[in-house]
């Protein structure tokens, strides 16, 4: 059987084209909303029949004269009661309502309503309800649980026939009901005697403490103990350093040599200054002992004393009152680990070593040069030179090795190793 047949094509007419619906035209310039003609749950319940209220006196009261209803919209809709008029309508079936109960069942709804509500809330319904009553003092004080009326309300007199004669004489009632309203509250009351363990607000019952010896270290009288008082230590004093260890430091044990430094200078003319290897009151120095600045000038004693310490000469070493470096104290810092410290010694003795050679302290026979020569051997000044200046280029510090070779450079110049060669 065969299935494979010719295509045909299908004869199309004119295809319409898609439209929308047109828009409504609206007075607004807004969409008109949908109308619904069934109504919804919310709106049966809402505009369902309302339980008839009973003359009786056993039906309670539900009404809340404290707080009004909200008022509805007005509407221009006719058989539609306006907002002022329905709520005349209310007010005068409460007041219906009130008149046919007697005063007790008033004051049993009354207390119901105090006893359910929070009493802020009652309280901002009685501050609503005194709003036109500006002139007139307010009754009420500040609510608590319990409230007590001191005088029965009065109920309200009858309305007259005419409505305008009626509302004024509801609302002159109304006002003259609350004029006479008083309320006190319970709480408010002194206790006719205050018990014995009654303490004032801002004080509490005294904690049982134990005792402590923090009293006799507060004469201030607070409860912070205060420090004891510190050691009265003066820094002039010459048995500082001993002072200081009994006062402070009593369980360590004390090194005298490594607190030297910390001595205090001592005062001139003294014993301890007239021990120093540097006073100016002796008749001879040892070579070793003299002293340099920076420039590689000789530092007399006297001299060394006048120096201030702006210049930066002085030192915890031997003589620490004597400005000035001795070439021993220069060949230690030559192998500092501070390059500052072993530049600043290179320069300086690269300029002892020129003076000496230009013969400022002699020729190659005088005592003082070779004296200072000798120290500059001991203190090994030439090998620290040699090996700053030693160093490969790009290798340890580039300052320390250009100060030690300007320093080999001023001894070439100054002419001493030819003076002294061979010897």
């Amino acid at each position: 059987m065969d299935f494979v047949l010719d295509i045909k094509e299908k004869d199309v007419g004119h295809v319409k084209a898609p439209s929308f619906p047109a828009p409504k035209s609206a007075t607004t310039g807004f969409p008109e909303h949908k109308k619904r003609a069934k109504l919804s749950a919310f709106k049966k319940q809402r505009q369902g029949p309302e339980s008839p209220i009973s003359d009786s006196q056993d039906v309670p009261a539900t009404a809340k004269p404290q707080a009004p209803a909200p008022a509805p919209a007005q509407q221009s809709a006719p058989g539609r009661i306006g907002g002022g008029q329905e709520r005349k309508i209310i007010d005068q079936e409460n007041r219906d309502l009130l008149a046919s109960m007697s005063p007790e069942q008033i004051e049993e709804e009354r207390q119901e309503l105090l006893n359910r509500l929070d009493p802020r809330i009652v309280q901002m319904f009685l501050r609503r309800a005194n709003i036109e009553e500006t002139n007139s003092p307010s009754p009420f004080d500040e609510p608590t649980a319990a409230l007590k009326d001191e005088d029965k309300a009065e109920p309200p007199s009858k309305p007259e026939d005419s409505p305008a004669v009626a509302a004024e004489n509801k609302t002159t009632a109304r006002k003259d009901q609350k004029r006479k309203k008083s309320v006190r509250f319970e709480d408010d009351e002194p206790p006719p005697e205050p018990p014995a363990d009654l303490f004032e607000a801002a004080s509490a019952p005294p904690a049982p403490t134990a005792p402590s010896n923090a009293d006799a270290f507060a004469p201030n009288g607070t409860h912070f103990p205060s420090p004891q008082p510190l050691p009265d230590l003066d820094p002039s004093d010459p048995d500082f350093l001993q002072t200081l260890h009994s006062k402070y430091f009593p369980s360590l044990p004390a090194d005298p040599s490594k607190l030297a430094w910390m001595a205090p200078i001592p005062t001139p003319d003294s014993v301890a200054d007239r021990e120093s290897p540097y006073y100016p009151g002796q008749d001879s120095l040892p070579i070793s002992a003299l002293r340099f600045d920076f420039k590689g000038q000789l530092l007399a004693p006297s001299t060394s004393r006048t120096i201030p310490v702006t210049q930066g000469l002085h030192h915890h070493g031997q003589a620490p009152e004597a400005a000035g470096y001795t070439i021993a104290e220069l060949g230690i810092l030559a192998r500092s680990a501070v390059p500052a410290q072993r530049c600043i010694a290179f320069q300086t003795l690269g300029r002892i070593l020129y003076k000496l050679g230009q013969g400022v302290w002699g020729g190659a026979e005088g005592d003082l040069a070779k004296g200072i020569w000798r120290t500059a051997q001991e203190s090994r000044v030439m090998d620290s030179l040699l090996e700053a200046a030693e160093v490969p280029e790009g290798q340890g510090h580039r300052g320390s090795r250009s100060y030690a070779i300007e320093a080999l450079w001023l001894f070439e110049k100054g002419g001493w190793k030819e003076k002294f060669q061979g010897r």
